[in-house]
């Protein structure tokens, strides 16, 4: 029989849990291991009722557990890949499914649990025999996508279905309408959240006694088994059904078995993870583990099994469809350049998730540099549904290399001499003219006596370039001196004459040799001067480009390069050695620092041309050359220097199809532009570059990090197309949040006190009529002072711009310059309660705007802002003595009290003490109202006050008061999904000190 799958393994022995290395065989449904492959007894596990499992939740070492009903075997693989294979092998021999076939489509589709052993801090109970799981440590199996509880005995009886994938894994569950297919609940039951409450009855759920209760898989609601029957039948899917996937949209497959997305109207953009388990200190597997949480696991692809095939090939039905890539930029890379073979760039906008090492792209999309934290992962499908989309230009990467690896530099060679040439003349001009008489009389044309004299070949020898004496090339020895001898002079005009004699035979000699052959060896490099090729007669032969790879960030020669070349051979000889994002930023230093001695191409303008829109660029002294898309370089350098325009540059942008060139000097240079924008080394900006790589040995580009040796020939990188990106807008989410608060204020205005219907019907008196507009001139006045500080502080415009409008439009009902015909018979108290709360909202606003915020630095428009809302303050005081309008007001006034943190029923004092040692403040309250009887809304306060505002919703939606706040441990802030270890610190002593005042 032939074996599934074999290989070395290392297995964990019951003596001190030590690990020796076995040779493991699984051939029909038994697990053979033995000492080595030739041994003649193995040790055998059956399988046919084994269940497999990882071995712990962060899994460094890549261990596995295999289950039966007798015995339990742990066994280690060499990575991670390894690991999934041998997991992926034993699943397939329990499904009688064929490994490679299984491995591919059925695993991703098939909805069965993977198990990992884990822990519990609170009572947890088995889902199949409903008893509790016991013990300290790994008591227990946990799937890691819908968390179904067993014990390690219970999950070979566990039911198969985890969270649904497609329409057939849903089963008698489907629920069928006059709309078609819908989408129902799926129920897991008990091991329920602390303070869970009922999404029909909204009392509390869930018990530390036994299973109860259910939630759903999909929508997290949480539900009574007795309600379960009133509660809506069909799943809304949530808060981010936007981006999820319905199993209900998988409903038929292709002619080769691969399941393919219908695209209902309900399902227009829903987002596709790839997910690069191998990146971010191992925080792919956690990223990869929770998007299936929380999305459909169908959607979900691990690029490290698989790449990005199968999942593009699944959404390609939908005509619009966002793609979430947590990866490095060799991950983006890899993506975009399958959706070039599938031609879905008009479909799809892509996003970045940063976990890789230098993060560049997620830089300038403004993803920011790193994101390891998984507990965030809703705030980035939120922010992934609220970004917007900019255009990312590709450009291809064409290489042609020379026949035979050698590419030789002949018109080159004749600029040097001519320019040698020119020197001379200047030079002879510069002599006296007894010098000159005395060169017009020697024998410049005679070189037969040069040629018997024997010196003619140490003319030409060392530095010496295409035949010219290394005197002739050496600058310095062209400066004109104060002393030199006539000899001297007629010598070296002597070498110059055989130096061009030689280089044009030479060149006559190659012009033969590529007239008679068919094939041409050889390729002259374009010029730009007329000069250079009227002495080569001969066309340049038609050079046929292939495409190497496709550029999105950056493209390096030189120095760069090689330190990237070096840094990826170290990492495939020593895996273990780059394992993590600090180790891999350790190795880049040592390996540029090693770079800084060496100076390995310390004169690569001697062996590059450089031609940017087909002009050829003079190069300095230089080491490397870097071409950039984007303005982030090697882990957030802006090498470029700036983002603005200036008089020579225009401003460098990923979506001009323009490429930014400059020079690499040094490694100090690279490091230095961490720190400091330099710009000296600008070369151009253009939308062709062209590099012409001499001589007969290669030298190391890299591409996006991704380094190799190019041998001799030409590289030409030009515009290939362009995607779409999604990015971050942090001034537009700004935006959002405030006209969200907004909004949030809008529903409390429209609940708040009005006046009953009697009062509401009649007129304002003159006296009342005339305090109204006085109240209204002064809030006029305000509005005007606010306008005016807006003209300076942009900040205060984006905060009270709404109830700056709101308050302008309720005054258009009283003041007389804004109303036709105003008088109080035409003025009704209702109209006149409006406009006083309204004031009286942006007098508030801009009260505790100025006070807490707004610092002026003009003492004049400070003053005038002060007096107006000093007016404003005694004409609202005045009104508020109207009989039937201080009922209103008072009762405003109470209930912004309760809603904003600033006027609650405590006040927060900051202690802060002076002295040199103190360097931490202490936060004390004092509160009117003792702390075991706060409800919601102080404790939302509360943590206001803490810097902790952000958990406001959380602490309200499972409604925790003064009482159960008291009570609150470390688990429990852990169950309400508070990680951050500082968080939980400042809760834990600020509940500590309020506590005291009991």
């Amino acid at each position: 029989m032939k074996s599934v799958k074999e290989g070395l393994l290392l297995k964990q022995t019951s003596s001190f849990q030590r690990w020796k290395r076995r040779y493991v065989r699984i051939r029909g449904k038994t697990l053979y291991y033995a000492k080595d492959s030739k041994s003649l007894i193995f040790d055998e596990v059956d399988l046919t009722e084994a269940s497999v499992a990882e071995t712990s939740t962060k899994n460094i070492n890549n261990s596995f557990t295999v289950i039966t009903p007798f015995r339990k075997l742990i066994l280690c693989a060499e990575n991670r890949k390894e690991m999934e294979d041998w997991m992926g092998a034993l699943k397939a021999v329990q499904n009688l499914l064929l490994f490679q076939h299984f491995q591919l489509t059925s695993d991703h589709f098939s909805s069965t649990h993977n198990w990992y052993t884990c822990s519990h801090a609170r009572p947890t109970f088995c889902n199949v025999c409903r008893e509790s799981l016991s013990g300290v440590t790994s008591h227990g199996l946990s799937c890691e996508v819908c968390k179904f509880k067993v014990h390690k005995r219970c999950a070979v009886r566990a039911s198969t279905t985890c969270k649904w994938t497609t329409l057939a894994t849903i089963g008698n569950d489907i629920i069928e309408d006059e709309d078609g297919v819908a989408m129902p609940h799926q129920w897991l039951e008990g091991n329920l959240p602390v303070n869970a409450r009922c999404a029909s009855c909204d009392r509390m759920c869930g018990s530390v006694r036994r299973l109860q209760d259910y939630k759903c898989l999909w929508c997290k609601a949480i539900i009574h088994g007795t309600c379960r029957d009133q509660f809506s039948k069909k799943c809304p899917l949530g808060q981010y059904r936007v981006s999820i996937l319905p199993p209900t949209v998988l409903n038929c497959m292709d002619s080769d078995g691969f399941w393919k997305a219908s695209c209902p109207g309900a399902c227009s953009s829903p987002l596709l993870a790839f997910v690069n388990s191998k990146s971010g200190d191992n925080q792919g597997v956690r990223f990869l583990r929770k998007f299936k949480q929380f999305l459909n696991p169908a959607q979900v692809f691990d690029l490290m099994n698989g790449g990005p095939h199968l999942g593009l090939r699944l959404f390609q039905r939908f005509s619009t469809f966002r793609i979430l890539v947590c990866g490095g930029d060799g991950s983006v890379g890899w993506v975009l350049s399958e959706i070039d073979t599938l031609g879905l760039h008009k479909q799809c906008q892509l996003g970045v998730l940063p976990l890789g090492t230098g993060n560049d792209l997620a830089r300038v999309l403004g993803w920011g540099s790193l994101c390891d934290d998984d507990t965030q992962l809703l705030q980035i499908l939120e922010k992934m549904e609220r970004a917007t989309t900019k255009m990312l230009d590709r450009w291809s990467v064409l290489t042609w290399e020379a026949p035979g690896g050698v590419l030789t530099r002949r018109a080159g060679q004749c600029t040097p001499v001519s320019n040698r040439t020119d020197m001379l003349i200047r030079e002879l001009e510069m002599e006296p003219p007894a010098a000159a008489g005395y060169l017009e009389s020697a024998p410049l044309a005679a070189p037969a006596a040069e040629e018997e004299d024997g010196g003619d070949e140490d003319d030409f020898e060392g530095g010496a370039v295409g035949g010219v004496p290394a005197e002739v090339c050496q600058p310095s020895s062209l400066v004109p001196p104060a002393f030199r001898s006539k000899d001297q002079m007629v010598l070296r005009a002597n070498s110059l004459k055989k130096a061009l004699r030689q280089i044009i035979e030479q060149a006559e000699q190659d012009s033969r040799r590529d007239t008679l052959s068919s094939t041409a060896s050889s390729v002259f490099l374009d010029q730009p001067d007329d000069s250079s090729s009227s002495n080569f007669a001969e066309e340049p032969v038609t050079i046929q480009f292939s495409e190497k790879c496709v550029m999105n960030n950056y493209f390096g020669i030189g120095l760069d390069a090689k330190i990237s070349l070096e840094f990826n051979n170290k990492r495939d000889e020593h895996p273990k050695k780059c394992s993590s994002r600090t180790k891999n930023m350790m190795w880049y230093g040592v390996l540029g620092t090693k770079e800084l001695l060496q100076r390995t191409y310390k004169n690569l303008e001697q062996r590059v041309q450089l031609e940017c829109d087909g002009e050829v660029m003079a190069l300095p002294s230089l080491q490397g050359i870097a071409v950039l898309n984007i303005p982030s370089y090697a882990g957030g350098i802006n090498f470029w220097g700036g983002t603005k325009e200036d008089n020579n540059f225009g401003a460098p942008s990923f979506d001009d199809k323009k490429l930014e060139v400059v020079a690499v000097f040094g490694s100090i240079q690279m490091a230095v532009s961490r720190v400091i924008n330099l710009q000296h080394h600008r070369i151009a900006q253009c939308r062709v570059v062209k590099i012409t790589i001499c001589g007969d040995e290669g030298v190391p580009v890299q591409v996006d990090g991704e380094a190799w040796v190019q041998p001799p020939g030409i590289i030409k990188i030009q515009h290939k197309n362009r995607a779409q990106m999604l990015t971050r807008d942090r001034a537009f989410e700004s935006t959002l949040k405030s006209w969200e608060d907004k909004q949030k204020g809008e529903s409390y205005r429209s609940v708040r006190p009005r006046l009953n219907s009697q009062q509401s019907m009649e007129y304002l008196t003159e006296d009342e009529y005339r305090l109204l507009q006085r109240f209204a001139r002064s809030a006029d006045i305000l509005i005007t002072r606010i306008r005016e500080v807006a003209k300076i502080h942009k900040a205060i415009e984006q905060e009270l711009a709404h109830s700056v409008n709101g308050c302008a439009s309720a005054l258009t009902e009283v003041l007389p310059s804004k109303r036709s015909g105003s008088s109080p018979e035409s003025l009704s108290r209702n109209s006149a309660v409006e406009v006083s709360i309204s004031v009286k909202a942006l007098y508030n606003e801009a009260r505790a705007y100025v006070e807490g915020k707004l610092q002026l630095d003009s003492p004049r428009r400070e003053e005038g802002l002060q007096v107006a809302l000093a007016n404003v303050s005694q004409e609202l005081e005045k009104v508020s003595e109207i009989h039937w309008m201080a009922p209103i007001l008072n009762a405003v006034t109470e209930e912004e009290s309760l809603g904003h943190a600033s006027k609650g029923s405590f006040r927060l004092r900051l202690n802060i003490s002076r002295g040199r040692k103190s360097k931490s403040h202490k936060v004390k309250w004092s509160s009117s109202v003792s702390v075991d009887k706060w409800g919601p809304e102080e404790v939302a306060s509360w943590l206001d006050a803490l810097g902790l505002g952000e958990y406001k919703d959380i602490f309200t939606r499972h409604e925790i008061q003064g009482s159960e706040l008291i009570l609150l441990e470390r688990r429990d802030l852990k169950d309400l999904g508070i990680r951050k270890v500082g968080h939980v610190k400042k809760i834990l002593q600020g509940i500590k000190d309020i506590s005291q005042d009991l």
